[in-house]
């Protein structure tokens, strides 16, 4: 029974298509698929998720060949949401929205076919190669329940969706606004059907109708033209003086930094080849005062290419920065699987008490060797991006069977302190009562009350079943929201 579709997200990561999540909602179709493809599209797009999104898409170019190769016969290999950032944002937009609507969705295997699923109205496709500029898609790959059919096994548009089930230029229907909701989709891109087939080779799929073809170029490796146009010799002329000040055998780099000063340009151009070369560029005292002078002023610090600088000369760094008059409001350490609990501690200075002032947010998904006790003890008063935070967020109760430890036992959540995992815990579950929402539509935080036991806290009466981790931390809340 119901209105059954899945929704996927897939990027081009080094160079071909992948599948990074995948969700079964059991009652979505017509103008409320179109709502929540709106809403997810906007929360991938948010300027606010465009630290943590990049680097669930850093973590998955890091995967080698058979992480990608799930076997069927293994239904539960990587069920344990190998992108969870990735996996919260959809899980979001797909569930709620503050406008009052609500629907439990259930998290499937990120890897599972586009085709797999129980369905009678289609599915949604999200590509966020491209994580500023999100593109969508629908596709019909059996015959929907709708009341007219549409082309199977190609990308579909808003407008083409919506007319399989009403008709646009029926009055009756004005109530809805389907028209300002069609208006809407305008400047989105639409998924082509050279990607869907690249990430799901095994599919029948056929060209677009010319109705449906965007005029925009597909995003190629992570939105980098393939084929660089020519610089001009200012630009030329940029390059080789970048060289020659990064070139380790360099010994009059203070004479050189003083032609700089009325160079407008030079601080971004350094920015940018610093992180080109932030893999492979070796410390010293020279290349740290570069960095320092490419990040003055700037409220978000990247660290994290920087994989062969230790802890104390990325303390340098920070050091510098955060006597700025605004200082550093958020530092990325994500994507360095050897960086350790005592590194971080010491980078960030958090023994002496001189943690960056003006430090908001710090973001460190996919950094297992921090934990997720240490970020409970430390970053009380951040908001953080931690990997297992979101991931544990996405258990579902038969999952516990295959091994998702239950999370550090801290101060039970209160009302004031809501966070992003507590919507997504509740996004999993099923709530219909309105008993439990003020008029606006959001919940009525002082209705729900905590079972005080460690790890799950869990509520349930006959209309109410729910589940939260237990954190007085501040987490990234309304910002995938």
């Amino acid at each position: 029974m119901g209105q059954r579709h899945q929704l996927f997200v897939i990027a081009r990561i080094i160079g071909r298509y992948r599948q990074l999540a995948a969700i079964h909602h059991q009652w979505l179709y017509g103008h409320t698929a179109l709502r929540r493809c709106r809403d997810i599209l906007n929360i991938f797009g948010n300027k606010t998720n465009r630290i943590p999104l990049p680097q669930e898409l850093i973590a998955a170019s890091q995967k080698d060949d058979d992480f990608w190769l799930a076997a069927h016969d293994d239904r539960h290999k990587n069920e344990h949401v190998p992108f969870p950032f990735i996996m919260t944002c959809l899980v979001t937009g797909a569930s709620f929205n503050l406008d009052g609507y609500y629907h439990n969705v259930l998290v499937e295997p990120f890897y599972m076919a586009y085709d797999e699923g129980d369905n009678n109205n289609g599915i949604t496709v999200f590509d966020i190669t491209e994580p500023a500029n999100p593109r969508y898609c629908f596709v019909d790959f059996m015959g929907m329940e709708s009341e007219r059919g549409v082309d199977l096994n190609t990308p579909l548009s808003a407008r083409t969706y919506l007319e399989a089930y009403y008709e646009l230029n029926d009055a009756t229907n004005d109530e809805v606004g389907l028209l300002p909701l069609v208006e809407s989709f305008q400047n989105r891109s639409l998924i082509t059907e050279e990607a869907l087939a690249e990430t799901w080779p095994d599919g029948a799929w056929e060209h677009q109708s010319p109705t449906d073809v965007d005029s925009t170029d597909p995003p190629e490796l992570g939105g980098l033209d393939i084929a660089e146009k020519p610089k001009s010799l200012r630009n030329q002329a940029m390059d080789q003086f970048l060289d020659l000040l990064l070139d380790p055998s360099e010994q009059d780099v203070h004479t050189l930094m003083t032609e700089t000063d009325h160079l407008n340009d030079f601080v971004p151009n350094l920015r940018r080849r610093l992180y080109i070369q932030g893999p492979t560029l070796e410390p010293s005292a020279t290349n740290i005062g570069l960095l320092q002078k490419a990040l003055e002023g700037v409220a978000t610090v990247d660290l994290s290419p920087f994989k062969l600088w230790s802890a104390e000369h990325l303390s340098a760094v920070l050091s510098q920065l955060r006597t700025g008059v605004d200082g550093v409001k958020v530092l990325n350490m994500s994507n360095m699987p050897d960086l350790t609990e005592a590194e971080l501690a010491a980078i960030m200075k958090l023994e002496d008490g001189k943690a960056t002032p003006h430090l908001n947010t710090i973001v460190i998904l996919e950094t297992p060797k921090i934990s997720l006790d240490f970020v409970a003890k430390h970053f009380g008063k951040y908001d953080v991006y931690h990997s297992e935070l979101f991931r544990r967020a996405l258990y579902l109760p038969h999952q516990s069977r295959y091994g998702a430890p239950p999370p550090p036992v801290l101060q039970f959540i209160a009302p004031d302190n809501t966070s992003q995992l507590v919507w997504v815990g509740i996004s999993t579950a099923q709530s219909w009562d309105k008993k439990y929402r003020l008029e606006d539509g959001r919940f009525d935080w002082n209705t729900l009350k905590f079972s005080p036991h460690a790890g799950w806290g869990f509520r349930r009466d006959p209309n109410l079943t729910y589940m939260t981790l237990m954190l007085d931390i501040p987490l990234p809340m309304a910002k995938t929201i």
